[in-house]
């Protein structure tokens, strides 16, 4: 996998072209096209989790800020006991549910109420701490910086801190970037969690490489996608860039590749079916929705 820095510097070297109004086009026309790569494969690896407290008599709550589609939902009913939601799409049901406000410990569905919020039937009867679980698809981040490298990294294998020599790591500049150690002893990117001070920052997961000690390394913004994928993104700004430049062999070219791609993580990623026979194991992976196949769209 590769950096958004190293896509966009991809896509210069390809071109030729280095004026700086054409590396602002490539940086939005690569977000562009993540975002519409992802979109078709209906943000199979970057679907969220959230988790709301259920309220006394309160039918509506607020949905998380970046969510796009609500995949899955789900209440707590009781402890250790918790039932999916049947979902209202017909406004004019949702509705007549409603016409005499019912309340209950059992809720049985919801509707979504425009983009903001959620809509809970019955109305819950009693608080529940967490007790309202939303599996969706959020709005990709749309990348901006580039990779830091200055000064050195020292990282114990299975932990998760990762202390800095002559870094200036801060919360604004450098949360939620990747962090790749680039001495060849790991290729693996690891998300930064937290930065405590420009010295230190503390990684999602345990380091899985070997103990290292004043090695070079990289923090970069990267795409949440497989790593076979890096291309997608280039060639759509490419495919971009070629129109705008009048050059419609190229244009179609990185068209064609781009669209390959496409094509083919679809068939990879939105269908996990492969037998006819159902198991045990297929009814099990039913009460599990992060074992459920997406839907494309």
């Amino acid at each position: 996998m590769i950096s958004f820095q190293a896509c966009y510097t991809k896509c210069q070297r390809i071109s030729g072209d280095t004026t700086a109004n054409v590396l602002t086009q490539f940086k939005e026309d690569l977000n562009i096209g993540y975002q519409r790569f992802n979109s078709k494969i209906a943000r199979y690896f970057t679907r969220k989790q959230a988790l709301i407290n259920l309220v006394a008599s309160q039918q509506a709550y607020n949905l998380p800020v970046d969510l796009i589609k609500v995949s899955y939902v789900s209440v707590v009913v009781a402890t250790g006991f918790e039932v999916p939601l049947i979902q209202i799409r017909d406004e004019d049901e949702w509705r007549l549910k409603n016409i005499v406000t019912t309340s209950s410990r059992d809720v049985t569905h919801y509707f979504v109420l425009g983009n903001d919020q959620i809509g809970l039937w019955p109305t819950p009867s009693a608080a529940v701490t967490n007790g309202l679980r939303l599996i969706y698809q959020p709005q990709d981040a749309f990348l901006t910086k580039d990779d830091y490298t200055t000064g050195t990294v020292s990282i114990t294998t299975a932990t998760t801190t990762v202390t800095g020599v002559s870094t200036t790591w801060t919360t604004a500049s450098h949360d939620a970037m990747y962090l790749q150690v680039t001495d060849g002893s790991d290729g693996h990117w690891y998300e930064v969690a937290s930065v405590a001070s420009t010295t230190s920052i503390t990684l999602s997961i345990n380091y899985s490489g070997p103990t290292v000690s004043a090695v070079t390394y990289k923090l970069g913004q990267m795409f949440i996608f497989p790593g076979e994928y890096d291309d997608v993104p280039v060639d759509y700004a490419l495919m971009r860039y070629y129109e705008a430049k009048n050059n419609p062999s190229r244009a179609r070219y990185h068209h064609k590749k781009y669209d390959e791609a496409v094509n083919q993580a679809v068939q990879a990623y939105t269908s996990s079916s492969t037998s006819n026979i159902i198991t045990d194991a297929d009814y099990l992976s039913e009460s599990n929705p992060w074992l459920w196949p997406p839907q494309a769209g």
